[in-house]
This record gives structure tokens, sequence and C-alpha cells, in this order.
């Protein structure tokens, strides 16, 4: 995808609506409950931060990616959660504040383990164009005008201002999911040829990242003790990740369209798993 307004403007726009609203939807309780479920976020953001990655890295290495497709994957699962998993816990019935919470603390963590994740895959798979460095700064900067601060002007204005905040949360979702799925679309397009050509290499590999990461946040869930609506909320925060930013990093800081291919054709593959598993559990759950 080339520089211009769809990449440095809206791309980047829609991600700050999509944080500012999921900013409104948090308070300082959110927080405080996390003395009442240490272990759940605990649990939660190891499979995150520790077992998503793992099993990027380690799927990636299996399929035998080509090192653009590799480093999407790793870019990938080094994005923390958004809002896409927080509407797909809303519909599975499972832990809600646990789900804000988790994706608030992802957030803010990014700032770590992007510039390390990244760094890592390089050196494991190489770099785009020869050069091992990340660009740390850039990178660091660029999550925190899309991620934290946006998050924190939400919060701010959900404290100062309740029922302005409720009302137009739902509102910026929608027009930011809109461009979200604009976006994706129009780089579907634009890179078409090497979709076509290329997709028998990384779409085997992006599918089998999704199905283990949903189900390995699951099973890890449950082998922690966690009860059901818990363990659903781990699996979904696991499995479903911000791809928009993840897009919007390959674009700006790497400028690389090749390598926003992978969390673009995730970002839409995630939606349809995402809310069967959601569907699938809320049954189960009531079951």
């Amino acid at each position: 995808m080339e520089s211009g307004v769809l990449s440095d403007v809206l791309l980047p726009l829609a991600i700050v609506l999509i944080m500012i609203s999921m900013g409104m939807t948090l308070t300082g309780e959110d927080f405080r409950r996390l003395q009442g479920q240490k272990k759940a976020v605990g649990v939660g953001l190891f499979c995150q931060l520790v077992v998503l990655p793992a099993l990027g890295f380690l799927i990636a290495w299996i399929f035998g990616l080509a090192t653009v497709f590799a480093l999407g994957m790793v870019l990938l699962v080094a994005s923390p959660g958004g809002s896409t998993s927080n509407l797909i816990v809303h519909v599975s019935d499972a832990d809600r504040a646990l789900s804000l919470t988790l994706t608030a603390l992802s957030n803010i963590a990014v700032f770590v383990s992007m510039p390390l994740l990244i760094g890592l895959g390089q050196r494991a798979f190489g770099d785009l164009d020869g050069d091992a460095a990340v660009p740390v700064v850039d990178l660091i900067v660029q999550i925190a005008a899309l991620t934290v601060v946006p998050i924190a002007i939400g919060m701010f204005v959900r404290a100062r201002n309740p029922n302005f905040a409720i009302n137009v949360e739902e509102a910026a979702k929608r027009i930011a999911t809109i461009v979200f799925f604009a976006i994706i679309i129009l780089l579907v397009i634009q890179n078409w040829g090497t979709i076509v050509d290329e997709v028998p290499e990384f779409g085997p590999a992006f599918v089998a990242l999704n199905a283990v990461a949903l189900a390995a946040g699951w099973f890890i869930a449950n082998a922690a003790g966690l009860n059901s609506r818990e363990a659903t909320t781990v699996a979904i925060e696991t499995g479903i990740q911000n791809s928009t930013l993840s897009i919007a990093v390959a674009l700006s800081v790497f400028n690389s369209d090749d390598l926003a291919i992978v969390p673009g054709l995730y970002g839409l593959w995630m939606l349809f798993t995402g809310f069967g598993f959601a569907y699938f559990m809320k049954a189960r759950n009531q079951a």
C-alpha cells in the first residue's frame, strides 16, 4: 500500500478512534478490580504476551514462511488486544470486565513487547532490508500515539462526562470499524497479485495460528483453574489481535505493504472464527 491519505491519515485516525472508544469504556474501577482477579489477569497476560508470540514464531518456522510473511506473523502476535476482542467477548457473554482489563494492560505492555519481539523476529527470520536494527524510537512513539495516549484521552472523557462518553462510544466504534474494513479491502485489492500467488504459503500458517491460539488460551486457562467465563475470555483475548495496529506499524514504520498482508487477512479471518467460537461458548456456558 503506497504512502498517502489512506495509510498516513485514515488508518491512524481509525486506530485512534477505536482506542478512544475503548478508553471511554474504562474507569479506575476496572483496574481496581485487578485485586479480585489477579489470577485471571495473570493467566490472560501470560497467554497474550508469552504463549501467543511463542506460537507465532513456532508456526512461522514450521511452515517455513518467507521473511516478509514470517515478520508479518511476528508483527501480528506482537500486537495487543483490541476492541474487536472486547466485542466478541461481549457476544459470548463471557467476562467483559476481564476482557477490557486485559486489553488495556496489553496495550500498555506493547511499549516493551513489540520492539522486543520484532527485534527477535528479525534475528530469527531476517530483515526486509538486510538491516537487523529495529527502529525502536519510531516504534515506541508510534505505539504511544496510536494506543496509550488515545486510551488515556478516552478515560479522561469518561471520568469528566460519563453520559457523553456512553452516548458517543458506539458511534465512534462503528465509524472506526467501517474505516478498518475499508482499509483491509483496499489492502487486498492493491496486493491481489501477491495474495493469489503466495496465499498457499502463508494462508495455512495464519489459519493454524488462530486455531491454536484460541485452543491454547482455553486449555491454559482451564488448567489454571479459571471458571468457564474467564477461560472463554482468555481464549478470545489470545486468539483475537489488534491487526489494525499491526497494519499501521507495517505501513508507517517499515513502509511495507507486503508486511501488512498477513495481519490484514488475519483481521478478516479472525472475525469468522472469533464469532463462531463466541456463539459456541455462549451456548456451552449456558448449558
